[in-house]
């Protein structure tokens, strides 16, 4: 019974492991992998949660500061007496308590703009995560499409092959019986291994690409990785186009980065009203409670007075109200606003700067999809006509029509169609996807990443 169950528990890993090797890897999967994974995105995520914290203590920074405290002494010598006041040179021992606090009551608002800058820190340091997190998924996404490109090129050469090794033993056959000529023979095996060298390159091309899938994932390199083919995508039925000036709108309303931009900016706008605070008199409120004992406090008669009644008549309580108003610093002051004034402006032109990059790429990115669109329906229409034409060129082979060299002439220019097929419905999908994202459509299959 023990075997039995052995074996069977055996059997079922095995099923599953052979599952999991099968599995095949969808572009969101992959991106969703990549993101769990990518140290990157981990180390932007601990910056956040420092930042979050130091926001949360500038808040904390308004409440009132109060401490306790204590001290033991043993006077030797020649020392005052607290009883009498007199000198003495006996040794005595005292301690005492105290308990003081104090509450900002006004600093030129420092506080408050302090806890303003931690805020749109925090938040620029979140938008900053979520650009990485799309970035990553372009790099993976990139990556996948390439993948899927040097593996459709390696189903076209191979089927090429196949079929130049298929009319290697037809066209052996009749030479034998006299049907064709012995050159037929020595031009396709010239072929077959020009064709057996593009698919040993296309498949070095194709583990190339999917090493770089695995290490924009973050994927082991030893383990196999298998993809899926895109069944669900529409393709352009006409040539596209794409406003540029409408993309960009919609892009600057929720790209993280340029929300990344605008709250650092505003960040900077807070540093500088810190800096001007430091201008403003500060009013602050304290309080303490002291009291001790002392060994050589005595009563009237002479008997020390207990450490409870030393508690309560040595007590003294004080409240105090501090103004401080700022005369000369060095300058320092009036340097630190200019400084704050100087990054302001340095802040405001990086951000004009970054928005017209974004202009420039998705003016770019929307050149590139027209092109793009066009270009794949040229290819569409002329992978269609090569089908036809070697179609036509195979009847013609197989009635002696036309030569060797003109039969793969056509086999050759359908093969070079069919490759540039799929290299441009594979880009059109790229850049299709990239224009959505600038659009705010979701993308990936797994929406927006804010």
């Amino acid at each position: 019974m023990f075997e039995r169950k052995g074996i069977m528990f055996f059997l079922l890993l095995l099923a599953g492991l052979v599952s999991s090797a099968q599995q095949k890897w969808s572009l969101e999967d992959c991106i969703d992998y990549a993101l769990k994974n990518n140290l990157d995105i981990e180390s932007r995520r601990i910056t956040s949660e420092a930042n979050k914290e130091m926001l949360a203590q500038s808040k904390r920074n308004r409440l009132p500061y109060i401490e306790a405290g204590t001290n033991y002494n043993i006077n030797f010598g020649k020392s005052v007496d607290p009883n009498t006041n007199d000198v003495t040179y006996n040794s005595f021992a005292s301690n005492s308590y105290s308990l003081s606090g104090s509450v900002p009551l006004f600093d030129g608002f420092i506080r408050n703009n302090q806890i303003a800058y931690n805020r749109f820190i925090y938040r620029a340091g979140l938008a900053r995560e979520e650009t990485q997190k799309i970035e990553i998924a372009f790099v993976v996404m990139n990556a996948f499409h390439n993948s899927l490109y040097y593996k459709g090129l390696l189903e076209i050469v191979e089927a090429q092959k196949e079929l130049s090794e298929l009319n290697l033993k037809k066209v052996t056959k009749e030479t034998e019986v006299g049907i064709s000529a012995k050159t037929d023979i020595l031009e396709i095996e010239a072929r077959l291994a020009e064709e057996e060298l593009r698919v040993i390159r296309t498949s070095n091309n194709l583990e190339a690409s999917l090493l770089d899938l695995k290490r924009a994932m973050n994927y082991p390199p030893d383990r196999e990785l298998q993809l899926q083919d895109l069944n669900d995508i529409s393709y352009a039925s006409s040539a596209v186009f794409e406003n540029a000036d409408s993309v960009y709108s919609m892009a600057v309303k929720h790209l993280p980065g340029v929300e990344a931009q605008q709250q650092e900016l505003k960040a900077v706008e807070k540093n500088l009203a810190i800096a001007r605070g430091q201008l403003s008199p500060s009013v602050s409120l304290s309080g303490g409670y002291y009291t001790g004992f002392y060994e050589t406090r005595t009563d009237e008669q002479g008997n020390p007075i207990s450490f409870r009644d030393q508690l309560s008549n040595n007590a003294s309580q004080s409240v105090g109200l501090r103004l401080s108003i700022p005369i000369f610093a060095r300058w320092k002051t009036r340097s630190d606003i200019k400084l704050n004034k100087l990054d302001l402006e340095a802040k405001k032109v990086e951000l004009q700067n970054f928005k017209n990059q974004l202009y420039y790429e998705i003016e770019s990115y929307c050149q590139e999809l027209s092109a793009t669109s066009a270009e794949y329906l040229q290819a569409k229409k002329q992978t269609e006509s090569n089908e036809l034409a070697f179609e036509v060129a195979e009847k013609k082979k197989e009635q002696g029509l036309i030569n060797i060299l003109d039969f793969y002439t056509s086999k050759n220019l359908l093969s070079n169609a069919q490759g540039e097929l799929l290299r441009t419905k594979l880009q059109y999908i790229i850049k299709r996807k990239t224009i959505d994202f600038y659009m705010g459509k979701p993308v990936f299959g797994i929406g927006k990443l804010r």
